[in-house]
């Protein structure tokens, strides 16, 4: 069941639908304001806004303190979705007898879609949609290799 926190966290992510993507953008760490991302700043960003400070990288934030969710059936709003990418990272040390190899993230928003900032598959900057294969092919719920709840 969605709390008032998670509420308005998905309304403020979908708010930012439309900024631009740009890889490598940086939110300095007091900002409030921003106007383009990459999808770990995206994250970074909105989770700042709700008091929850993520590291900047998707592998640091996917090692960060928070709750392993088994599978996306359990996945609820606002938990954060990591994928595997064409273009990735893995320090397998911050993950004890696995290997997690990490190149997207993105923000569930319930019913089987997600919120994220991407420039793949004709898809650029803060977009919503279906984690289907046929809908964004390289950011599908075949490649979720971890989800957090922060």
């Amino acid at each position: 069941m969605e709390n008032t926190r998670t509420t308005q966290l998905i309304t403020f992510a979908k708010n930012l639908l439309g900024a631009p993507y740009k890889y490598g953008a940086y939110t300095e760490p007091a900002s409030d304001t921003q106007v383009t991302f990459d999808c770990s700043s995206f994250i970074q960003f909105v989770f700042h806004n709700f008091g929850t400070e993520l590291p900047r990288s998707t592998i640091l934030q996917a090692a960060a303190e928070g709750e392993e969710i088994k599978s996306l059936a359990e996945a609820q709003p606002g938990d954060v979705l990591f994928f595997e990418g064409e273009i990735g990272h893995y320090r397998h040390e911050l993950f004890p007898g696995r290997k997690v190899y990490i190149g997207h993230a993105g923000i569930y928003a319930g019913d089987n879609t997600m919120i994220h900032s991407t420039n793949s598959n004709g898809f650029s900057g803060v977009v919503e949609h279906p984690l289907e294969p046929a809908i964004n092919p390289a950011y599908n719920k075949n490649t979720i290799v971890l989800i957090k709840r922060f």
